[in-house]
């Protein structure tokens, strides 16, 4: 079982990914670890995201930019995802959020992971809409596997609605 950056720091064991967040904030290691424990600084970095470059989101560290990309029904291009990516990168986005909402999400999901060195974010709801079709449909078991699958590809982060 993959452990959380949190179990770590209550165990009061420094990572390498908090070790480089104080790094590159300018802090303390042990005001993130400490800071991690508490749950005031997150370090969204999902291990299956191999290129990763870990940062930090709290209070005591600097503002972060997030940066929304995605295609849509009457629009899906991989390549297009992946300008729009690398433009983010570019401009200094901190985190991406991929919004795609149609075409063939999970190789879009995929390709957006592979060529970020930052977190990546999905609403998983635009997913589960997707591949049920109707909402009256929609099991809860529908949620845990389409959350459990976009983990599994290396999404650090989500937003529920």
């Amino acid at each position: 079982m993959t452990k959380t950056q949190m179990y770590y720091a209550r165990r009061g064991e420094l990572t390498k990914q908090m070790s480089y967040v104080a790094k590159i904030e300018g802090v303390s290691e042990n005001l993130v670890m400490d800071e991690v424990a508490k749950g005031s600084i997150i370090i969204p970095a999902n291990v299956n995201h191999t290129n990763l470059k870990p940062m930090g989101i709290g209070r005591k560290l600097k503002t972060k930019i997030n940066a929304n990309i995605g295609n849509s029904s009457l629009s899906s291009d991989i390549d297009a995802e992946l300008k729009k990516l690398q433009i983010c990168l570019k401009y200094g986005a901190d985190t991406v959020m991929d919004l795609s909402t149609g075409g063939d999400l999970d190789a879009i999901r995929s390709a957006i992971i592979a060529n970020s060195t930052v977190p990546i974010g999905t609403v998983p709801m635009y997913q589960i809409i997707h591949d049920i079709k109707e909402v009256e449909n929609l099991k809860a078991a529908d949620i845990l596997k389409t959350l459990e699958k976009q983990a599994r590809q290396g999404v650090s982060y989500f937003t529920i609605h």
